[in-house]
């Protein structure tokens, strides 16, 4: 084989994206690099699993050719001859997987020649360079320090120059900013969340995190303005309700010699904390020299994946070459005043401005002034929307003086604040929200949860808590009510008609609700059930207003999210993956299709009637062929003293679905199943969807399987997920997501609840 070769660019690749511009396309495989120990083996075989892709391991292929490890090979043939060999399976492997897989472990001998390898295949492919905190490594590796510092200073150059992007592992024990590490299988399930998240952005794939508007619309969005590695951080801010995030450098960060490393592992950070967006802000001055700020934009902070970044309009070229190799990310432009933004703009700048937008295409801009006199706020304020109208994109636009603060306050997209109040012109997002409510820009809604049995229902509890916390000026209530009829009359009343926002139904109307809905969303249609109305009012043609009512079903979000993230490694859902679900009522249709959502094709009904197991049986077999789906199979296990059927794997997930008291009861209801039905040899994730005053008995016969892998989830942290979710479809904002878990918390302990810490 000749070293001179190199792979050939994939066939699928998009033959429209030059080489380097981190587009790719989107069965391109992906190959991680980086030091020993850093974890990329755990890191591709998270990815293979996740995205349904093969994974290759280097060391694995390489014993199969040589019989040897590469390190038993070293011992036996020398490091030269190594180099040798290394290059020619590398090159057999990147030629033979160039798609569909994840590939790990290549570059440990860093030659010259695999740096041509690696960075030809970059040029169609995302390499990516997975670090580690340096201390963690020394521990990886029994070598004196000195001689440690060396290997480390020559792999980290070998790895930045053959890589085009940066992620860092935090999976280990500790983290850039001293957060203390557990080693638990669970800890992965996060390191999974921010990798695969990662990777999405790579691709530019879908993968929504929220269910609030975007930030880049114009429905008065917040970017939350922080410094990078800003001192005593609390990582409960980074969710507590802003659009994004905003993260200024400055010139001596981003000019630093080790600024890829700080910044992978602060990004790491960010978005183990947060499900927005992060926008990198580096601040530049035209006094100051732009290469190093040029050599950011083109080559640093693409690398990390950002949602987007800012770019100042100085020179067109440097526009292009950064537009060229950005990736997926989005580009805000930067234009500066340095005097009031009004009317008097519009003449000159609108053409400019213009022109400078459409080549090569920027995302949004930023136009930031000084105002002189208080008029400058309202001219502001139109001169933005003239902006909008002309140039058909979004557009933020404030002066930045710090006692002018009108015009952030009424700038409707991605207006900056800060955790706190008081720090010049940016307010808290709560004060955000109060100033819109004093100027009659923010109403006030009413959002009530109706059905039997609601007086132990913590719903209101973290619901307030969250408004509150954010600002809004909403209430979240509840109704008791004992007939359908009374949603009927609460949804038709004229005294509801300008405040009453949405409505949560609980048990046992979900079905009943669906004939009066305008609008029902593909989940809820599939389930046949809605727990969720949103209230929103039309203008119709002959100008009466309308109220339009759309269903959603938060529940199986809530089953999902607390099913995904509590599953281990071991018990990922794989084919012959199977699912017990206890219960036939409402939850378990929003648990199956939980479970359906998740990739299980194999799920068992267990419930005591057994008429009611075989109609939710019938139902989803008759769905599923509706949908051209023949794997999937719903079956009912008529008795708890049944065998498991031989021809299907021990369920790894079981969740139960029956309440834990009787309805208008304090009655418990005692429930157990069969013990042979849990001998899965990796465990599980038990998850109760239902809570209450005490421990249930199913819970009670779960707890001591914990210590044979199975994971205990509570009801409480269903109902946080599922909040998560009513709360952003009722806000069309992010939830606060720290503030809604301990407004739960405190609640339940203050009702006596039974939850887990």
């Amino acid at each position: 084989m000749s070293v001179a070769q190199s792979p050939s660019p994939s066939s699928t690749s998009d033959p429209q994206e030059g080489p380097g511009s981190r587009r790719y396309s989107v069965d391109a495989t992906i190959l991680l690099v980086g030091h020993f120990g850093a974890g990329k083996k755990t890191l591709g075989l998270i990815a293979s699993v996740a995205l349904r892709r093969r994974f290759i391991d280097f060391d694995a292929f390489f014993r199969e050719q040589f019989q040897f490890s590469p390190q038993e090979f070293i011992a036996e043939h020398g490091f030269r001859r190594y180099r040798e060999v290394e290059i020619e399976v590398s090159h057999d492997i990147l030629t033979k997987y160039q798609t569909g897989c994840v590939i790990s472990g290549l570059g440990f001998a860093g030659s010259p020649a695999q740096r041509e390898l690696l960075g030809t295949f970059a040029q169609h492919h995302p390499i990516v360079y997975v670090r580690r905190n340096k201390a963690d490594l020394r521990h990886s590796i029994e070598i004196n320090p000195d001689t440690f510092e060396n290997i480390f200073q020559f792999e980290n150059a070998f790895f930045e120059s053959c890589s085009n992007f940066d992620f860092f592992n935090m999976t280990q024990e500790s983290s850039p900013l001293g957060e203390s590490q557990t080693h638990t299988p669970l800890k992965l399930k996060e390191v999974e969340r921010i990798f695969v998240a990662f990777l999405h952005r790579i691709f530019g794939t879908s993968h929504k995190q929220l269910f609030s508007v975007d930030s880049f619309s114009a429905t008065h969005t917040y970017a939350l303005v922080l410094s990078l590695f800003e001192a005593d951080l609390d990582p409960e801010c980074l969710d507590a309700g802003a659009d994004a995030i905003h993260l200024t450098l400055g010139h001596e960060e981003y000019s630093g010699d080790d600024i890829l490393a700080s910044l992978s592992a602060y990004m790491t950070f960010l978005r183990k904390h947060t499900r927005i967006p992060i926008i990198l802000d580096a601040q530049t001055d035209t006094k100051i020299d732009s290469t190093s700020y040029l050599k950011f934009l083109e080559t640093v902070a693409p690398r990390v994946a950002p949602d987007a970044f800012t770019c100042v309009l100085r020179n067109k070229e440097t526009v292009r070459r950064v537009h060229a190799k950005k990736g997926h990310s989005k580009m805000i432009a930067l234009y500066d005043q340095k005097g009031p933004l009004g009317f008097e703009m519009s003449g000159s700048h609108i053409p400019n401005l213009r022109r400078w937008l459409e080549d090569p295409g920027f995302d949004a801009l930023r136009i930031t002034g000084q105002h002189a006199v208080a008029e400058d706020a309202l001219a502001c304020i139109a001169f933005r929307q003239m902006l909008t109208n002309s140039l058909n994109l979004p557009v933020i636009a404030y002066h930045t003086n710090p006692e002018e603060r009108a015009s952030i306050l009424l700038n409707p997209t991605l207006s900056p604040i800060r955790v706190s109040p008081g720090q010049g012109s940016i307010l808290s997002l709560r004060d955000m929200q109060h100033g819109l409510k004093s100027l009659s820009l923010r109403s006030t809604k009413l959002f009530k949860i109706v059905g039997q049995d609601l007086r132990h229902s913590l719903s209101p509890a973290m619901h307030n808590a969250a408004y509150a916390s954010c600002g809004l000026p909403h209430k979240y209530d509840y109704d008791e009510i004992q007939s359908f009829r009374e949603i009927e009359v609460l949804l038709k009343a004229p005294s509801f008609d300008n405040i009453l926002g949405g409505l949560i139904i609980s048990l046992p109307f979900k079905n009943d609700i669906l004939p009066l809905l305008d609008e029902i969303s593909p989940d809820a249609r599939d389930i046949n059930a809605v727990n969720t109305v949103v209230l929103e009012h039309r203008i119709q043609s002959n100008g009466v207003r309308t109220p339009f009512y759309r269903g959603y079903n938060t529940d199986y979000i809530g089953i999902k999210d607390c099913v995904h993230s509590h599953l281990s490694p071991a018990n990922a859902v794989r084919n012959g993956s199977t699912a017990l679900i206890i219960g036939a009522g409402g939850m378990a249709h929003a648990a199956v299709y939980a479970c359906y959502q998740l990739g299980v094709r194999q799920i068992f009904i267990y419930n005591r009637t057994l008429s009611n197991a075989q109609k939710l049986a019938r139902y989803y077999n008759a769905w599923a062929r509706s949908k051209g789906d023949r794997i999937f199979h719903l079956d009912v296990l008529e008795s708890a003293e049944d065998p498991w059927p031989s021809d299907y794997r021990l369920p790894t997930i079981l969740i139960s679905c029956i309440p834990g008291r009787h309805v208008g009861t304090q009655l418990p209801v005692v429930f157990q199943v069969s013990e042979s039905w849990l001998g899965s040899r990796t465990g599980g994730v038990f998850v109760e969807v239902g809570y209450g005053p005490s421990k249930t008995s199913l819970m009670e016969q779960l707890t001591p399987w914990s210590m044979k892998g199975w994971v205990i989830v509570d009801g409480l942290k269903v109902l946080v997920k599922q909040g998560i979710t009513q709360y952003e479809l009722f806000t069309q904002r992010p939830a606060p997501v720290h503030v809604m878990r301990r407004a739960v918390q405190e609640e339940a302990i203050n009702k006596g609840y039974f939850y887990m810490k």
